[in-house]
This record gives structure tokens, sequence and C-alpha cells, in this order.
């Protein structure tokens, strides 16, 4: 005889291989959608069949729409011109034909979109700018056609006139430059089996030498090798070029500061006065002695005194006296 407890435990045996049951039926047929599970304390509660989540197998392939071919633009040059024209008159500046230096237009490749622009709208009667909504949020106005819009719209007439510049600059624009031919050059073989020699023009050899050693500088140097001077503007060049760079050569630097050479000059004796009374030095430029006040006069003393010339000797200008008057006589005769 069996107990209650074995009893309730067959029950729910059963109960589940029914419910195991029925959804394998469900996942095999598919036929509807099932309710969303309740809670785990009811005794049948199935969940929703996976096939209801995916679509029906006849599945109809997405339509694939074309990418737009990109636009090639042979005049970029012009666009960005007007562009900057645009930008000129915005603020309040006017840009010349002559002054806008483009590059040489070159194809440019770009997707063609739709020109999309923020515009906003302001309050006619407290300045606040709409929100998405179509009524302030300040004051509770309804937007009208009183409400200013920026940037304002565009008329026909503008866009006409942008049109007409557009082709004017076109037109404007010169024919672009050919390519030259390439060159031929002349050759010669080497003497050696290497690459052949190509003809160059002449070019001269620039040699520049240090101002302090006399040392040639190095190609494309600036430093003296010798003495470690930095190439300045005293610093000779060979050819020299001075009609042209009168101030120094391009990346020269300053030369520098050297004193002047000291010149020989014969030495000047200090002269001084003293007064002849009380003994005392005149003072620079002054005539009247500080401590007596004698004035300079024939009898103040000179310190070192004054040279005199010696006078000639008499015998001497006597003979020179006799000479002359013997070649007087001899020239008269």
């Amino acid at each position: 005889m069996s107990t209650p407890g074995s009893q309730s435990e067959g029950k729910q045996d059963g109960l589940s291989k029914v419910i195991s049951r029925m959804r394998t039926v469900l996942r095999r047929t598919s036929s509807t959608n099932s309710s969303s599970p309740r809670a785990t304390k009811e005794p049948i509660a199935p969940a929703q069949p996976e096939s209801s989540k995916e679509p029906a197998y006849p599945k109809s392939k997405p339509t694939i729409e074309p990418a737009p071919e990109p636009t090639v633009f042979s005049n970029w040059g012009a666009v960005q011109e007007e562009k900057a024209r645009v930008l000129f008159a915005k603020y309040g500046l006017t840009l010349e034909p002559g002054e806008w230096k483009a590059a040489t237009d070159v194809p440019v490749q770009r997707v063609t979109k739709t020109i999309r622009m923020r515009v906003r709208r302001t309050c006619h009667r407290c300045q606040t700018t709409f929100g998405p909504d179509k009524v302030c949020v300040n004051c509770q106005h309804v937007r009208c056609k009183k409400c200013p819009r920026h940037p304002a719209a565009k008329s026909k007439d503008q866009k006409d006139r942008s049109e007409t510049a557009l082709q004017t600059i076109l037109a404007q624009k010169s024919q672009p430059v050919q390519p030259k031919p390439k060159e031929h050059k002349l050759t010669l073989p080497s003497r050696t089996g290497g690459q052949d020699l190509i003809r160059r023009p002449a070019r001269q050899r620039v040699r520049r030498t240090c101002h302090r050693c006399n040392t040639i500088f190095a190609p494309h140097a600036t430093e003296c090798a010798s003495c470690k001077h930095i190439r300045c503007k005293i610093c000779p060049r060979d050819p020299p070029k001075l009609g042209k760079y009168p101030d120094g050569y391009p990346g020269d630097a300053e030369p520098p500061f050297q004193p002047p050479p000291r010149t020989w000059k014969k030495p000047r004796q200090r002269v001084r006065y003293i007064c002849h009374q009380c003994d005392t030095i005149y003072r620079s430029g002054e005539k009247t002695c500080s401590n007596c006040g004698q004035e300079k006069c024939t009898e103040t003393q000179r310190d070192p005194p004054k040279k005199q010339k010696p006078e000639p000797d008499p015998e001497i200008v006597r003979r020179v006296e006799e000479r002359l008057a013997s070649i007087r006589v001899s020239g008269a005769d």
C-alpha cells in the first residue's frame, strides 16, 4: 500500500511530463503566439515560442539603394573664391578679383548631398529664440510671420546673382598651363663605364674665407674649422658680389666687436703759467691769479719756458752773402 507522500510525487512527475510534451508540440506546430509566462505557482505556463520571434521563411530581400555617384568638380578654385567672397561680405569686407590666389584647379570628387542649414527663429515680442516647438517659452507667443528668421531666406534674384558671379569667375580663368615638353639632355658616355655624363650649365664656385685666420670655409659651413669663428659680414667672398649684397651676404652673422687700432701721436706738453708775485699756478683758462688777483703779463713765468729761435752765426751769413755776390758778377759778364 502506497503512502500519501509517494502519491503526491507521482502526480508531480506526470504533470511535468505533460508540460514538456505540450512545449514540444508548440515548437513543432508554431501555430500561434503564446502569452507571456505566468508565475511559477500556476500549473500551465507555456513560454513564448521561438518561432514567433523569427519572421517567416519566405523573407523578401531589402532593396539596396544605389549610392549617389560622386560629382567631379574641375573648377574647385572658383568655388573656393566664391566662398571667400561671401565670407568677406559677411564681415563688411571686399575681395578684389586679383587678390584671391587659388591653387591650380584640380579635379575634386564630392558626393552630392542635400544642403542642411541651421535656421533659428526669434520671437518678435521678447527676442527669445524658439525651440523645437512653435510656441515661445518666455511669453507663450505662437510663431508668426513677423518673427525674424536667421539666416534670412534667400530670394531667387540672389541665387541668380551667385550663379552669374560663379560663371563670370570661370570665364575670367585663364587656360590651364600646359606641361612643358621634356627636354632631351645631352649626354656623354662615361670613360670608366659608369653612368653617362649629363651636360649641365656652368656654375660659379663661391668661396668664403675667414677674416681672422684666412682659412677657407667648408662648403655649406658657417663655422671656421681652424679658429671656430662664425662666418660674419667681414669674411670676404670670392668672387665678391657687393652690388647685390652691400651689407653682408645671406646667412652671415654680425661681426664681433673689435677695438680700434692704436695710432701713434706726438706727445703734447702741458703748459703751466705761474704768477711772478706769489708763485701760484694759474687755473686752466683763467687770466687772473686766484690768490693775489694778478693778471697774466709778460713777466708771468711759463713752464716749460717758450723756445727761442737761435740767431744765425754772423760768420756763416757773411760767407753766404759773398758767394751770392760772386754768382751775380759771373752772371753779368
